[in-house]
């Protein structure tokens, strides 16, 4: 047994070494960001723990094409999260309020030593990191930076009104999450999961310095056992490459379209207009799914355009031995 003195010099030592380490390397991120790069550094590793068991695969034993797009492929057979409820909010979801000031809003008068109401969840994921080098290449190209710039300008036009948090967008993010989504719709008819039961949780940053570009999809549950196994299953070589065909082969022709991809070349659509072509019968998933509330979507970038089929970053990139071909209507 450990004491309470002790578990606290150990978790400071362990964020001192976090931020020395990061300072060394120049990385200037934000609060989020930096949260975010330490769990992004834990899952590239490969980890036995009682609460934390993860597997990088070799990406030889995938198909040449998912080796191509991405760099690194990790089964987390195991995880542990804690979940905290840190205050709420009424009419604006998201706002620039503090923690602090979202704690205090939990006492009308504040106890001399705060706590949170929490609780334990244990599951499974997998984890996904692009291939950096393809990636910059990318979204260094106009077309797409021309087509994020008019989702950054959609937010910008509601960021006051609905006192959200300042952010930048980048091309690789929208390009992450829409594929996050994408993948947890087809993983519900893959491993039997509802699509409530998959979260996302997405690393990314555009420092050239130290980017980040991956994504980890898990389902958690409160039985301290987790999961079944069910999840990991399918990011195994000969799973997952079907998985991901099946998925970006679906979001080539919504339901929708062409109103669907024609909206995102109009403006955009969605909670505050903050998707492109992105919609309730392509792309977007459970709220409670989704980390941004289901804003910054945009199928375009994933696989093309129906006018530019080469704006998308999938395309052409023969998934399981096939090129994705330009869409057509049913």
């Amino acid at each position: 047994m450990y004491t309470d003195l002790q578990i606290r010099l150990a978790l400071e030592r362990i964020t001192s070494d976090v931020v020395t380490e990061e300072v060394r390397a120049g990385i200037a991120d934000d609060r989020e960001t930096a949260f975010r790069r330490a769990e992004y550094s834990v899952l590239r590793t490969e980890r036995n723990e009682d609460q934390l068991v993860t597997r990088p695969q070799s990406l030889s034993a995938y198909a040449e094409a998912v080796a191509a797009s991405f760099e690194r492929v990790t089964l987390v057979t195991k995880l542990r999260e804690t979940r905290a409820f840190a205050g709420f909010t009424r009419v604006f979801a998201e706002n620039a309020q503090s923690l602090d000031e979202r704690k205090a809003m939990l006492w009308r008068t504040p106890p001399p030593a705060q706590w949170l109401p929490a609780y334990l969840v244990f599951g499974e994921g997998i984890y996904l990191e692009l291939d950096e080098s393809t990636l910059q290449k990318w979204e260094d190209r106009q077309e797409v930076l021309d087509r994020v710039a008019r989702l950054g300008g959609r937010f910008q036009a509601v960021l006051q009104r609905r006192r959200s948090r300042p952010r930048d967008l980048s091309a690789r993010f929208v390009l992450i999450h829409t594929l996050a989504h994408l993948l947890m719709n087809q993983l519900t008819f893959d491993c039997g999961y509802s699509t409530a039961s998959l979260r996302e949780r997405l690393y990314v940053s555009p420092d050239r310095t130290a980017p980040m570009a991956s994504l980890l999809i898990y389902t958690a549950a409160g039985d301290a056992e987790g999961t079944m196994g069910g999840l990991v299953r399918m990011g195994k070589a000969g799973n997952l490459e079907p998985v991901l065909t099946r998925a970006l082969r679906n979001a080539m022709w919504c339901s929708a379209d062409p109103v669907c991809m024609e909206l995102g070349d109009l403006g955009g659509q969605g909670p505050d207009s903050c998707n492109l072509a992105a919609c309730h019968n392509c792309a977007l998933a459970p709220e409670t799914s989704c980390e941004e509330f289901n804003r910054f979507l945009d199928r375009g970038l994933v696989i093309g355009t129906l006018e530019n089929p080469a704006l998308g970053f999938f395309r052409g990139r023969g998934i399981a031995g096939d090129s994705l071909p330009t869409p057509e209507a049913p």
